[in-house]
């Protein structure tokens, strides 16, 4: 790779860890405090609670018009170009406008809650849940901007702090509230005060950060500043296109719900949420590395080969990261649950597993697909990505959940993800000259798959304590699957020294990725040395 491309993956890296750190420390703590939750509330309370907070979630979806993702491109592009005053008028504006439509969306769910629970999910006797839930719109949308504000100054440790903060605040709470006796209230009023001290803490730090920082800049440059319309205008104006992409499937995420909602029992759906929570951890590993791509393509000319090499190595080293990762959590899901969540929760191993399929689609590019369109401005292609998603999606979740139930709305969930990718595929090809080696994508599959064939006596195992199969376990795995990569060809060596570059200025991720790379470069050496000596024998 050229300098400028090694500089931009190296940033790239280091931003993806920062906010992993930020987003594995948090699902952590939030895994632990919905498992509390979940053992005190019991399946049919869970169910309850998740509907609960499923309605504010629809309202904040629908106040964003763009502006979270026009705030990281535009707040990068203006001290990028040295112009602090459009910095702080564009962050002035963002928070303006999230303040007039969060507080006017807040009343309108306040006001309307026995509508919204008679008529949107089937349940009269939620009222109450959703006027107290209602709250959660002004925090969590003001948390939302404050975090993606803090990307586009690439003060990704503010996200990674704010992050934190709620995960503990709300996890400490929300179960301590429900063992007092408040039940399925005392659960929403833990998660809304978990995001109301993270919205005071992310305002503190960043007024005394980066924007004190900005106005002292700004001082010294005499710089101008934007009118609120003119920021309003162009922030709209770009992130229009996302905002409807990421409304339709926020939208879906909640249609799920409420399809379940009027077809299945309370106990089914709260085993759902329990294996949507363990995919989350899965979203752990996907979310920080397309976000922090994101702003890397948008360095790149979308005409250059450079884009075009980026976009091959991004899918190669994303599916090679998160691959694995889901055939471990599909062969282990019985023990994850059970260790988890009891065995209460019977269902959810078999949902779990189905749905962790979603994420071997990493391979083909579905995790960096999103990034690479929205960095080099093509924001279009990814709102008609989303519109074959959706129009998929309904019509076969109408009829699999009906005759599947939870099994049938998952598989339409499947079949609906890949024909977006595909789609994506077919675009990058035709429009761009852009694709990914499919030779790459299946290698990285068989390797994780052969891998996972190795643990499959452990996830069946009776005769040891759940904890010790499943350390001892993901130890083999581990093993298993960084040697079958350079055997089956998915790891060579030109990627070792990429990888070595990229890693060799990450500080403390630094020496976990020598160790890692010293026993793949080893390994490629030995493979190379006996293929070359059976072609010399021959």
């Amino acid at each position: 790779m050229s300098s400028d491309l090694v500089d931009i993956a190296g940033q790239s890296a280091k931003g993806s860890f920062t906010l992993f750190v930020g987003d594995a420390v948090s699902a952590i703590v939030l895994a632990l405090g919905s498992m509390l939750i979940a053992r005190f509330l019991g399946p049919e309370g869970y169910g309850v609670y998740s509907l609960a907070l499923a309605t504010p979630a629809i309202f904040i979806s629908l106040i964003g018009l763009g502006v979270d993702s026009a705030v990281v491109r535009f707040l990068a592009k203006f001290r990028s170009e040295g112009k602090p005053g459009y910095s702080l008028s564009l962050m002035k504006t963002a928070l303006t406008f999230r303040f007039i439509t969060g507080l006017a969306t807040w009343l309108v769910c306040f006001l309307s809650s026995d509508i919204l629970a008679m008529y949107l999910l089937n349940r009269p006797e939620a009222s109450f849940y959703i006027k107290l839930s209602s709250f959660l719109i002004l925090f969590q949308a003001f948390f939302n901007i404050l975090y993606n504000i803090s990307v586009g100054l690439d003060r990704y440790d503010i996200g990674t702090t704010i992050k934190i903060c709620m995960s503990i605040v709300k996890s400490s709470l929300a179960p301590l509230l429900v063992f007092i006796g408040l039940g399925v209230a005392g659960a929403v009023i833990g998660h809304i005060l978990g995001f109301a001290v993270a919205v005071v803490v992310s305002v503190l730090t960043i007024y005394l950060g980066p924007y004190r920082n900005l106005r002292k800049v700004m001082a010294n440059n005499e710089g101008c500043e934007g009118s609120f319309f003119e920021d309003l205008n162009m922030m709209i104006g770009y992130g229009l296109p996302l905002y409807i992409s990421s409304l339709i499937l926020l939208l879906a995420d909640q249609y799920r719900l409420i399809l379940l909602a009027h077809n299945v029992s309370n106990f089914e759906i709260g085993n759902f949420q329990a294996a949507g929570n363990f995919a989350t951890l899965l979203v752990v590993l996907s979310t920080p590395i397309a976000t922090a791509l994101f702003p890397a393509f948008s360095k790149l000319d979308p005409a250059s080969s450079e884009i075009k090499r980026a976009f091959q190595y991004s899918v190669k080293y994303t599916g090679m990261l998160i691959a694995p990762a889901a055939f471990f959590t599909i062969i282990m899901s019985g023990i994850l649950v059970e260790i988890v969540y009891g065995h209460g929760y019977s269902a959810a191993p078999v949902f779990l597993s189905l749905y962790t399929v979603v994420f071997l689609y990493s391979v083909f590019g579905s995790i960096v697909l999103d990034s690479f369109f929205n960095g080099i401005g093509e924001t279009r292609i990814n709102l008609k990505a989303t519109m074959i998603y959706i129009f998929s999606f309904i019509p076969l979740s109408v009829v699999l959940t009906y005759f599947y139930s939870v099994v049938g709305l998952i598989t339409s969930i499947l079949v609906s993800s890949i024909l977006k990718v595909l789609y994506g595929l077919f675009t990058a090809e035709r429009k761009l000259r852009t694709s990914i080696d499919i030779n790459n994508s299946m290698r990285i599959l068989i390797a994780s798959g052969v891998a996972a064939l190795s643990i499959l006596p452990f996830s069946f195992n009776q005769l040891m304590p759940n904890y010790v199969s499943l350390l001892i376990g993901g130890i083999l795995y581990l093993i298993v699957y960084m040697t079958m990569l350079p055997i089956v060809k998915a790891l060579q060596k030109t990627d070792i020294d990429i990888l070595r570059n990229l890693f060799q200025s990450q500080g403390i991720l630094k020496p976990v990725a020598e160790l890692l790379v010293k026993y793949e470069s080893n390994l490629i050496e030995k493979i190379t040395a006996q293929r070359e000596s059976k072609k010399n024998s021959k």
